[in-house]
């Protein structure tokens, strides 16, 4: 990923950093506030903070209490990786210092606020750490500087015992909270400093980050002069040449519409090589260096959309490893190959008509048809009943869709975005494979 290095965009990227982490530490103040619990990150010094207050004990601050705890995660990433420990990574020590500095700083500026008097109080502490968390750390992982130790010891994780971030970062999360929930119930027997509101935060952050992310991402990196490794595959990759040898069509269809069957005709009357979704994933891990489960079971992730906020979450902590960039940019990578050495080529979804939208040598293809139509031969091609077609249908159009939409910003199946959408509802097999192949015919000549 490239980005600009002068001391103008230095400066801009240390000043929008600065800005996440202060934003951070302010959440971190009102949470404690809200004696409701923290974040899981924080949950351990909170509690210990609990404890030195109710023993009179002010030497050592949040701020303070804070940098600690992340320098035992800095540790702990240390220890699981081992040699693979870069020198780098000692950066972590002046992001913790400067977070705890920050939340020292903002406990004296919150000063001013009362202590809630009551559940309905506290509540809203807490609520309004839910944004502020997710504005943190859209506005500090824009700049792409330093990680925070608890980050690193989630990516450490993840690559020491070969979890998915979300499962690295689950991990991490319950078992800092479990130790904080132990320390609290052996000092307080009961619990404080880590109670509901750590559950509120960890599942509700996400949720709140992508629509914050999607307005505000995009122009931060802008002014700090950086690029997701989306942008970059993008923006690297050469614009093609009209070649009137070379045909590569783009096909996405809907659940039950007989896309990949007409697809397979197609293919066979033109004499083009498919490349199928097994095959495109394949090539895609291949590129990548991805955890094949990773990118075969993205789409699954999708559909269940709590899970979906809370790997999404999970992936945008860390900025030095972002998968779902990893993937998207493996993809622009084997789509343009294909379409630069293919003569003749059908590419089912994975985001082409996106990749080759200025591509003069691609045709792009959308597949539709009538709900009881694709209910109808879902029953008859899988052998379900029509609840299970249903449910099918629904939950496989809704995760293209996603998918295509969370990596183009365009809504998937919308006619604009094609050279022909129609639907087979009232045709039979080989009028449609006629209309496609006439459809073609026609754009060839008209180029």
């Amino acid at each position: 990923m490239k980005s600009k290095l002068s001391a103008s965009n230095i400066a801009k990227r240390l000043l929008v950093y600065c800005v996440g982490q202060f934003i951070l530490a302010i959440s971190v103040v009102l949470a404690a506030r809200s004696s409701l619990g923290a974040s899981p990150t924080t949950s351990i010094p909170n509690v210990i903070h609990n404890i030195l207050i109710s023993r009179g004990n002010t030497a050592l601050n949040l701020g303070t209490l804070t940098t600690i705890i992340y320098l035992v995660f800095l540790v702990i990433q240390l220890l699981f990786l081992g040699r693979d420990f870069k020198p780098y990574m000692l950066l972590e020590i002046a992001q913790s210092l400067v977070f705890g500095y920050f939340i020292t700083a903002a406990q004296m500026m919150l000063a001013f606020l009362p202590d809630p008097v009551n559940y309905a109080g506290r509540l809203i502490y807490l609520i309004a750490c839910i944004p502020l968390i997710a504005l943190g750390v859209i506005i500090y992982t824009s700049a792409q500087l330093i990680s925070a130790p608890a980050d690193g010891a989630i990516a450490a994780i993840s690559k020491r015992l070969g979890w998915a971030i979300p499962k690295a970062k689950l991990f991490f999360d319950v078992s800092v909270v479990v130790i904080a929930a132990i320390i609290s119930l052996v000092f307080f027997r009961g619990l404080v400093g880590v109670r509901e509101g750590t559950i509120i935060l960890a599942v509700c952050v996400g949720p709140v980050m992508k629509p914050i992310m999607a307005r505000l991402q995009k122009p931060l990196m802008e002014f700090c002069g950086t690029q997701t490794r989306r942008e970059a595959a993008m923006a690297s990759a050469q614009a093609a040449v009209l070649d009137p040898g070379k045909l590569i069509i783009t096909i996405d269809w809907e659940f039950g519409s007989g896309g990949d069957l007409l697809a397979r005709d197609l293919a066979e009357k033109l004499g083009a090589r498919i490349f199928s979704n097994d095959e495109l994933v394949s090539m895609e891990i291949a590129e990548s260096g991805l955890p094949e489960r990773f990118v075969t079971e993205h789409e699954k992730l999708m559909r269940h959309s709590a899970v979906y906020d809370y790997a999404t979450y999970a992936y945008t902590i860390q900025q030095n490893l972002d998968p779902l960039d990893e993937l998207y940019a493996a993809q622009v990578e084997v789509v343009r190959r294909i379409a630069a050495t293919e003569k003749c080529a059908i590419i089912f979804g994975h985001c082409g008509n996106y990749i080759l939208r200025d591509d003069p040598n691609c045709f792009k293809l959308f597949i539709h048809a009538a709900t009881p139509v694709r209910v109808q031969r879902s029953e008859a091609r899988h052998r379900i009943d029509e609840e299970g077609a249903q449910r099918a249908i629904s939950a496989t159009d809704h995760s293209r869709a996603k998918y295509h939409h969370d990596f183009t910003g365009e809504m998937w199946g919308q006619a604009k975005y094609y050279d022909l959408s129609f639907s087979t509802t009232g045709f039979a097999k080989p009028y449609s494979l006629d209309l496609v192949v006439d459809a073609i015919e026609k754009w060839k000549a008209s180029r």
